[in-house]
């Protein structure tokens, strides 16, 4: 979503009706078909459908409103209104006319609804679960495994994904939507040719829509070919001019160009083009990581109090927090550790008073405690900062996302690499998550001073080429291509 915070990604399939409960309008065979009481509103939820699967949200999401007005107990409406919500506080509410639904309406309603309310109460396993167990139900249907294959890929499980993209294709190879995320899954695992094979398809089913030529763009970007990123983002805009997130990675490229002026310029031309609140704070939020990838903290610093401003005077908390976190991470980088925790402590105090759901309070809570624990090992206090991973190490436990783990152990190793235990911090930071541009600079920092120079110049030369934005990104981004040049 931004450079300083990131929201999970959500899947959805089509639902099984009930003939007693509800009239049925069925798909295609072997289709899981659409349960409305309204024809005109099934007719109106496909054409959203269409637009949302073509990455057109702003359009699907006035679309979807308006089958829900036609027929307010449908609930895949409902459903998919939420997919296309504008911050965390509307997908809430329209997730919840699903889920209030979801006693009334068929058992395929009924998995899809349970599969995304367990993705958003942090239970990924259960909500692959649900999905397998629709895809069971329903072998026939390309969306059911397109959104297995998308469950798997949101869990870094790229073989699983492409296993069920190619299912997905063998049922329709022009259903396009497909290509793009298998392209995906061959891009995480470094299979670039692959990668782009699909996205060439992709492009092919779908010539007249900007996402297809987004994603091969971003296949470009990671290759570091960034001219040929920058062609292709502005097809995606000339093609849709409303397509904000293209205009915004043009920025991306031109920074990882080291063209920070003109990269913020392209930032600017996407704020223009946004339609809502949360869409502007987001290039606000890529104008400040500019800064940091520049290294100038102090003008980062005063973007994100714009943005703090933007979001409070918008009620958007998660919006607050997010940037109260980020603040609070580039004070740790700068080493003014009591601004850090001044941060930190404002950051509580607005989720604390939100109306966020429990499982995002929940999640914020654990990040400010990886934050806590992080200040103290700065502080050299090794003793309290074990003590907040071992309280961060609990909540992880007590939750239900084993994944959760790697960030614990990114965070001992933290820990340790403050300690200059770098045999230590190696153990656990190899066991992060691998897909972290500042764990892998930190376990390049460490091979490095435990004596493998070979290991140590791979990794920092990886993180150099890493090409995908974020603020860890920003962090250590201009620290590993000195190092790069020093080999």
């Amino acid at each position: 979503m931004s450079k300083f915070f990131r929201v999970s990604r959500i899947s959805w399939v089509l639902v099984l009706a009930l003939l007693i409960v509800l009239p049925t309008i069925a798909g295609a065979q072997g289709e899981i078909p659409l349960t409305t009481k309204s024809d005109e509103a099934r007719k109106i939820f496909l054409d959203a459908r269409q637009k949302s699967e073509n990455i057109r949200t702003d359009e699907a999401r006035e679309i979807f409103s308006k089958a829900v007005e036609k027929d307010p107990n449908f609930a895949l409406a409902h459903l998919y209104r939420a997919f296309t919500a504008t911050s965390a506080m509307d997908f809430q509410k329209h997730l919840q006319h699903a889920v209030a639904l979801a006693p009334k309406v068929s058992e395929g309603e009924r998995l899809i609804i349970e599969a995304t309310q367990a993705d958003a109460d942090n239970n990924p396993v259960k909500a692959v679960q649900l999905w397998e167990q629709l895809a069971q139900k329903f072998p026939n249907d390309k969306r059911t495994h397109y959104f297995l294959g998308a469950a798997h890929y949101g869990r870094d499980e790229d073989e699983k994904a492409i296993a069920e993209f190619d299912k997905a294709i063998k049922i329709d190879k022009d259903f396009a939507p497909t290509y793009n995320l298998l392209g995906y899954a061959h891009y995480e695992k470094g299979d670039y040719g692959k990668a782009e094979e699909a996205f060439k398809n992709y492009i092919r089913l779908v010539p007249s829509e900007a996402n297809p030529y987004d994603s091969l763009a971003d296949l470009y970007a990671k290759m570091g070919r960034h001219d040929e990123a920058i062609t292709n983002y502005k097809k995606a805009v000339e093609l849709n001019p409303k397509f904000a997130f293209s205009q915004r990675k043009i920025g991306d490229n031109l920074v990882f160009m080291d063209k920070y002026e003109e990269g913020r310029e392209a930032y600017r031309k996407a704020m223009a083009i946004e339609t809502t609140p949360s869409g502007k704070l987001t290039d606000m939020a890529a104008i400040a990581g500019s800064y940091v990838y520049e290294g100038k903290h102090p003008q980062a610093l005063a973007e994100g109090e714009k943005i703090l401003q933007m979001a409070t005077k918008e009620g958007l908390p998660e919006w607050q927090a997010g940037t109260h976190s980020a603040n609070c991470d580039i004070y740790i980088e700068t080493g003014n550790l009591d601004k850090a925790e001044l941060s930190l402590m404002e950051y509580r105090k607005v989720v604390t008073s939100s109306n966020l759901s429990p499982a995002l309070k929940e999640n914020f809570t654990k990040h400010a405690l990886f934050d806590e624990a992080v200040i103290a090992a700065k502080r050299k206090d090794f003793d309290k900062a074990m003590v907040k991973a071992g309280e961060y190490k609990a909540k992880i436990e007590a939750g239900k996302d084993p994944k959760e783990m790697e960030n614990h152990h990114a965070l001992v190793g933290r820990i340790h690499f403050e300690k200059s235990d770098y045999g230590k911090a190696i153990e656990h930071l190899k066991q992060a998550n691998q897909e972290n541009p500042y764990t892998l600079y930190l376990l390049a920092v460490s091979e490095s001073k435990a004596g493998d120079k070979a290991r140590a110049d791979e990794l920092f030369k990886k993180v150099a080429n890493w090409n995908e934005d974020s603020l860890n990104y920003a962090f250590v981004r201009s620290k590993a291509v000195m190092a790069v040049k020093k080999t």
